[in-house]
């Protein structure tokens, strides 16, 4: 599997790191990037930097197009006129399908930072679920954790709010304990962050073993 990223900012960084660590040789992942700092970052990792122009000579199977939303019409236009037949793996937020210049050539995805550690959820979608392509892609993300199918695209909204961007949210809340419990350490800062892993680590094996969560409430309530 050959992919390139036009982008590399955060959420192309996790995929390739989850990729990276899957097993991918670094030889299969390019990059096309202009920041000067992310193109070092990128190269300490022996990404190949490539230029846009040269993917009409360059064989993807897919072209993952994590640019910022108001670049990402612009960007496709340019990868289809250099190279026609290519296909695009799409992971820029709010830009449905349509509005693409060939919708039936892109996959759409929305991906999350915990791709980073083999544990991300990805929802895909494309009008033709069953191209090489499309199972392709389910391929990529299976690499770095999760992946749903959708069946209709505006699902794609619902799936954004809760796990896309959802971990925001709970990273604010998550923050709020942290720093509380570090007042209470306050002279020890090192064992409060140590308690606090522990803290978070021990809801997810909570889950784990009962995955009801009015039962987990009940427990400490008692």
């Amino acid at each position: 599997m050959k992919i390139c990223f036009l982008g590399c900012g955060n959420i192309a960084q996790a995929i390739i790191d989850g990729l990276l660590k899957s097993g991918i040789s670094s030889s299969d992942i390019a990059c096309i990037e202009r920041n000067e700092l992310r193109v070092e970052s990128l190269r300490i990792q022996n990404l190949q930097i490539i230029e846009l122009e040269s993917l009409d000579s360059m064989d993807f199977d897919l072209i993952v197009l994590a640019v910022k939303p108001k670049d990402a019409l612009s960007a496709e236009q340019s990868i289809f006129k250099i190279a026609p037949k290519a296909t695009i793996l799409s992971v820029v937020a709010g830009i449905s399908l349509e509005k693409y210049s060939q919708p039936n050539a892109i996959i759409r995805a929305m991906p999350n930072t915990a791709c980073a550690f083999g544990k991300g959820i990805t929802a895909i979608y494309a009008e033709d679920q069953s191209s090489v392509s499309f199972k392709t892609a389910n391929k990529l993300f299976t690499k770095v954790g999760h992946v749903l199918a959708l069946q209709s695209e505006d699902e794609m909204h619902r799936f954004t709010s809760i796990i896309g961007s959802g971990q925001a949210f709970l990273f604010q809340v998550l923050n709020t304990y942290l720093q509380e419990l570090e007042k209470i350490a306050s002279t020890d800062q090192a064992a409060a962050r140590s308690m606090f892993q522990d803290f978070v680590s021990s809801l997810g094996d909570s889950f784990s073993q009962e995955q009801n969560f009015e039962s987990l409430i009940n427990k400490i309530k008692s």
